[in-house]
């Protein structure tokens, strides 16, 4: 690096001692394959680490860097295994409008959709209850 610097109208340059390349920043894995794999990535990286092995739709099993198990249950699905690539995905409840005016989440575990303007309304809705 040289830093140049103006003083009275003269120039003054200085060259800073060269520094050294830094390493770049190494990542901590933040997944593992199995328990074992996942407690000694959490001991080496001081994080928590998840055990895919232990994976379902409504729970995840993390690696504590002192090598106990913590598991977080949810209610609901959080995820499900895509059957076309038989990957995990994040549920995504947020709706898109299709073609044909159906409405359904950009991902579902059961594939949910919802009926867009077909059919006809309720008869409770077209006629009002008789007056007494």
């Amino acid at each position: 690096m040289l830093s140049v610097t103006l003083i009275d109208g003269t120039s003054t340059a200085i060259a800073d001692t060269p520094q050294a390349p830094t390493a770049p920043k190494k990542t901590a894995a933040t997944q593992a394959a199995d328990i074992p794999s996942a407690r000694v990535a959490a001991r080496l990286s001081g994080k928590r680490v998840e055990a895919l092995s232990e994976r379902t739709e409504t729970s995840t099993t993390w690696a504590n860097k002192n090598g106990s198990l913590t598991t977080e249950l949810a209610a609901g699905p959080l995820r499900f295994q895509d059957g076309t690539t038989d990957k995990w995905r994040e549920v995504d409840l947020d709706l898109a409008t299709n073609p044909d005016g159906s409405v359904q989440p950009h991902a579902h575990p059961h594939g949910l959709r919802l009926a867009g303007r077909t059919g006809s309304p309720a008869t409770s809705l077209k006629t009002p209850p008789p007056a007494h």
